[in-house]
């Protein structure tokens, strides 16, 4: 593997309403800032001058300690000191490398003169933090007293420590502290995500940093016990390659190894390695690094394709050894536990019926808290509208006509109500908290609120023939599709009838997005479903509305990116525990493989799927305006306006959208389009990617069968609802359950925990469409085939090639719309580098693909 900067090969690819999943924060450092910046292990001091979005990425120019001007991108910094020296005389210093009249020399001599008496002292400082960590045993006094779990700390926590419980700690002090905790990568491991914001570390288990300090050593020394493990791992090795081969068509089975003894050392070895496989990112030096490379260098069967081995090897290395099964991935396979960054209780002090209501010996509701609020909708016809073996029906629409009124519309959204059942006291509350989101993994399903403890029956129609309980969000909308009269009700649904979306798009005659099978679609039987007359005219009717809502909010500037993504089924799902890898860490035989399926889908919204997500839209707006209106606080995604490199820009932009208010990821790169990542507000704000109004505002309220915050948006509701009923009892409920204070600590916390999700899901997915790749091209059969996909791929170019100052050649992130990845084009020469453009096709083919923690596709240009 070539080695290049991970920031080219991450390019920003933005994938729903408010995620950016290259993007760790949205942070502009104001001209005058201090900062650290850190890359590839090295740090240095600087102050900013300004910043520019290119390549639709913000870069920062930094003035160095050594007088030079660095180009860099906002996630390299890990430290920032605001106002370190005035706005106006940073940018007296100018815009380019080297100054261009005296005023800008004299005005960087004035910046490096304040910056080196800060660094001075910084210096000092850092050798205090050094010495006095080493005199109180930090890290014995820091970790956590479970030999397998993580703790967390952060910077501000362990200067207090260190600096003996001082309240005030100056800026130096904190830098020097957290100079050290960075530079000791085998005790404190930087948090991976948003680090700027809560400068967290985690520090390593005590059992692991025995395993690390043990490994090292014996490579400082040359241990013959690495030798005789590197021949035992030779051996398995050189079986498993041999039962690839001859079982590459049998189902999958784990069988156990009993030819080979592996001794105290050996295991130690091993969990050396599979501790290795962990993301981490390169602002520290990895220590598993070195160790890893010798030991990889010595069992001969790997030769890295640079100077270096990387994750990959050792993912490789784990599978040939069978401590991983050949379709076990360790993105979601994390060794050893970790501490709860939140412990605060979910509920406050206030008084609620919430908390104290009538409560069961297990801890949830002995009755429903709403029931006599709850409108019943009697006959009215509530669809359910998902696709072919959906887990979780967690939300249905009704539509109604107002005789009087032919002018408006009642639109209304069901949404299943485990909060009947659930109080936020209890300890299932805190694990879905934890998880923030159920898990919908290729292998298997994690249900954020657990089946064995009732809630499946919340799921909508579920039990035929009984009722179901909704909180019901229901919007008057006129003929223009504005939002007119809105209602939030807890209701009682009757006549659920579960559609799919296949069906309503072929009845209705709407465009669809369908699945692509660029590698062979699978033999199925066709489903189908017969539709009554009453329901397709409702389908029409419920068409037509949530067209003219999504018109409207074209019109206020709603705008989406549509891109390719992969949608790959796996058999047998969930995969069974015996042809797993085991806790223990002990070599199986592996043999065969599942049945594996590669299919991509595009995101744009058409059709009946286009109809869902805008009733699913408009519940989340008439949830804000219900907190609006009563002044209650409420977790609201916000997102701030679009941005481009282009000076009108954002002009073509929004001209370029379709009648949906869609882009391709094309145009995406072609206008250099940078869009900042949605964010919690605990008031109202724009979003401008749905197209909603700052005084508007929008709260996620739909999925709270596996969303934690629209659980928690659901207490808030049934709390203000109370408190209305209450309105003029001596009593008083207070209509504000969680003030702005705690609501904006919980915001950040679950914002963290969401995006974990959210990335775990996808990378877990994009591990498997390159393992795909993997066994695709190395497939016996292959010499057969007389069509392969992967001879003719064009990619799209999400920003201009960058030369490589060293090697040379060119180097360029795309993306691969057949097989719906990123990847990274490698060894363009010079004259053809000056050739490729942000959002235009380039021509590539396959040089190699990586797995490990961070799958890598590897292209170069044919």
């Amino acid at each position: 593997m070539s080695v290049y900067d991970r920031s080219i090969a991450d390019s920003a690819i933005f994938v729903d309403d408010d995620i950016n999943l290259a993007s760790d924060d949205t942070q502009r450092f104001s001209a005058g800032s201090l900062v650290e910046v850190r890359r590839h292990h090295i740090s240095l001091l600087g102050v900013v001058l300004f910043t520019a979005l290119i390549d639709r990425q913000w870069t920062v120019h930094t003035l160095t300690f050594n007088g030079e001007l660095l180009s860099h991108h906002e996630q390299d910094v890990q430290f920032v000191i605001p106002d370190f020296v005035g706005k106006k005389e940073a940018e007296a210093c100018g815009l380019f490398d080297v100054a261009a009249t005296d005023a800008e020399t004299d005005a960087r001599a004035g910046i490096l003169k304040h910056l080196r008496i800060f660094v001075k002292r910084f210096e000092h400082d850092l050798h205090h933090v050094v010495e006095r960590s080493r005199e109180i045993d930090l890290y014995e006094r820091i970790s956590h007293p479970d030999r397998t779990t993580w703790r967390f700390t952060s910077t501000q926590a362990a200067a207090r420590i260190v600096f003996e419980g001082r309240r005030e700690i100056t800026n130096s002090e904190l830098l020097a502290m957290q100079t050290h905790l960075m530079d000791n990568g085998t005790l404190y491991v930087a948090e991976q995500r948003r680090f700027l914001r809560s400068h967290r570390f985690w520090v390593r288990p005590r059992d692991e940093v025995e395993v690390l300090t043990a490994v090292q050593g014996m490579c400082l020394r040359n241990d013959p016990n690495l030798d005789a493990f590197a021949e035992k791992a030779y051996m398995l090795i050189e079986a498993s390659r041999r039962r690839t081969a001859e079982s590459w068509n049998e189902p999958p089975s784990r069988h156990p190894v009993t030819d080979i003894e592996l001794t105290e050392t050996d295991n130690t070895i091993l969990c050396f390695l599979r501790a290795a496989l962990r993301a981490m990112r390169h602002i520290q030096v990895d220590p598993f690094e070195m160790p890893a490379a010798q030991i990889l260098k010595k069992i001969r069967s790997y030769e890295p394709e640079s100077s270096a081995y990387f994750d990959h090897d050792i993912n490789k290395l784990l599978v040939e050894t069978g401590i991983l099964a050949p379709w076990e991935e360790a993105i979601s396979q994390e060794v050893g536990k970790r501490e709860d960054t939140f412990k605060r209780p979910l509920y406050p002090s206030t008084a609620s019926p919430l908390v104290s209501g009538p409560i069961r010996p297990d801890g949830l509701y002995s009755r429903d808290l709403v029931d006599s609020m709850r409108h019943d909708f009697g006959d009215m016809p509530v669809y359910v509208i998902d696709d072919w073996g959906a887990e979780e029906l967690d939300d249905g629409v009704s539509i109604e006509s107002i005789p009087s009124d032919p002018e408006h519309t009642w639109l209304h959204v069901h949404i299943a109500d485990p909060t009947t059942l659930l109080p936020p006291t209890h300890p299932l509350a805190r694990r879905a908290f934890q998880m923030a989101a159920s898990r919908y993994m290729l292998d298997r399903t994690i249900p954020m609120l657990p089946p064995s403890a009732g809630f499946q029956r919340f799921s909508l129609g579920g039990t035929p023939g009984q009722p179901d309980k909704t909180l019901t969000f229901s919007a008057k909308v006129n003929s223009s599709g504005d939002i007119v009269e809105h209602k939030v009700r807890p209701a009682i649904i009757r006549k659920v009838q579960t559609l799919k979306y296949d069906t309503i798009d072929e009845v209705l005659g709407l465009p669809s997005v369908k699945v692509m099978y660029p590698f062979g679609q699978p033999q199925v039987s066709p489903s189908s479903q017969h539709l009554d007359p009453t329901v397709i005219e409702s389908m029409r009717r419920l068409e037509r509305l949530t067209r003219s809502l999504m018109q409207a909010r074209v019109k206020q500037g709603s705008i989406s990116f549509s891109l390719p993504r992969p949608e790959l089924s796996l058999e047998p799902r969930p995969l069974p525990e015996d042809i797993m890898s085991t806790t223990d860490i002990r070599p199986h035989a592996f043999r065969g493989f599942p049945s594996l399926v590669y299919g991509t889908r595009d995101t744009k919204e058409l059709g009946a799927r286009l109809l869902v997500a805008e009733c699913m839209k408009t519940a989340s707006r008439i949830a804000s305006l219900f907190f609006r209106d009563r002044g209650i606080p409420a977790l609201r995604r916000v997102v701030g306006p679009i941005r481009s490199e282009l000076v009108d820009g954002v002009e073509q932009i929004m001209a370029a959208r379709d009648e949906y208010g869609s882009l391709s990821f094309h145009d995406l790169a072609r206008y250099g389009v940078s869009v900042p990542p949605g964010v919690y507000s605990t008031a109202p704000g724009p979003h401008s990617l749905v197209g909603i109004p700052a005084d508007e505002g929008y709260v996620k309220v739909t999925s709270p069968l596996r969303r934690f915050g629209d659980v928690f948006a659901h207490w808030q509701i049934k709390h203000a609802l109370l408190a209305d009923a209450d309105a003029g009892a001596e009593s008083g409920v207070p209509a504000v359950f969680w003030n702005d204070a705690w609501l904006a600590r919980m915001a950040d916390e679950l914002e963290e925990r969401e995006l974990v999700a959210r990335r775990l899901e996808r990378s877990q997915i994009d591990f498997w469409a390159h393992l795909f790749l993997r066994r695709w091209m190395a497939d016996p059969a292959a010499g057969t085939r007389t069509e392969d996909p992967l001879q003719a791929l064009t990619a799209v170019a999400l920003a201009p090639a960058q030369m490589n100052a060293r090697t040379k050649d060119g180097i360029c992130s795309v993306y691969v719309p057949t097989l719906a990845l990123q990847g990274i084009v490698l060894g363009i020469p010079p004259e053809r580098a000056s050739e490729i453009r942000a959002g235009h096709d380039v021509a590539v083919q396959i040089r190699t693909v990586m797995l490990g923690v961070r799958p890598v596709l590897e292209l170069s240009l044919r």
